[in-house]
């Protein structure tokens, strides 16, 4: 099996195995760093699974930090209008159909993270993916009230698009580093988050 495994940055892809059949790639943060990087790959090889892993906060308080988790869905959380009542989606917007592919309803959805979940033991959770990350509590509040979402990333949803353009098999593992709460950086554990996600993806490509 040829895997490609991404990362938004070298950090979270320092403790990973070297293996002949997987390439490892740092795609840079953000959104469109991850579309960019990731569609360039993937236009000069074809693979049999892509796996985009790192860390995250976690709004759920059923989460706890160091905990390892598969995205079964993501959002583009900040993919809509703001307007004078409240903020609305292009989808809620009719700016694009909530069905245009690769969306179903306005969600980007992987049909392998259930079965990677199994096969990690690791917690199936909703994504929601924003260019600014969710760090004071009108946005925080935004975000939950909008989207119900278990974690946030800058980089998941665009992953999954792209992955789901190409049709190429995908799964997001990431590792909770922080609650979304207000900003307070004192409260984060990014080594035991990078530890704890580096020894989950060792143990499953050592297996697949």
């Amino acid at each position: 099996m040829k895997i490609l495994l991404t990362a938004a940055t070298p950090q979270e892809l320092q403790f990973i195995d070297s293996a002949d059949n997987v390439t490892v790639a740092d795609t840079g943060t953000g959104i469109a760093s991850t579309v960019y990087n990731l569609t360039k790959l993937l236009s000069r090889d074809r693979y049999d699974l892509v796996l985009n892993i790192g860390i995250a906060g976690s709004f759920s308080e059923k989460l706890s930090v160091g905990q390892v988790v598969t995205v079964c869905s993501e959002i583009f959380g900040d993919f809509g209008v703001a307007a004078q009542n409240g903020f609305f989606t292009c989808f809620e917007e009719n700016i694009i159909s909530a069905d245009t592919f690769p969306f179903k309803n306005g969600i980007l959805m992987s049909e392998n993270a259930e079965k990677v979940a199994r096969d990690l033991s690791a917690t199936p959770v909703r994504g929601v993916t924003n260019n600014t990350v969710s760090g004071e509590e009108t946005l925080i509040k935004r975000m939950k009230d909008k989207f119900s979402p278990d974690i946030e990333t800058m980089e998941g949803a665009a992953f999954f698009y792209v992955c789901l353009r190409e049709h190429l098999p995908f799964a997001e593992i990431r590792s909770i580093s922080n609650m979304v709460e207000p900003r307070d950086k004192s409260r984060w554990n990014i080594p035991l988050a990078i530890k704890n996600l580096s020894d989950k993806i060792n143990s499953y490509l050592a297996n697949i």
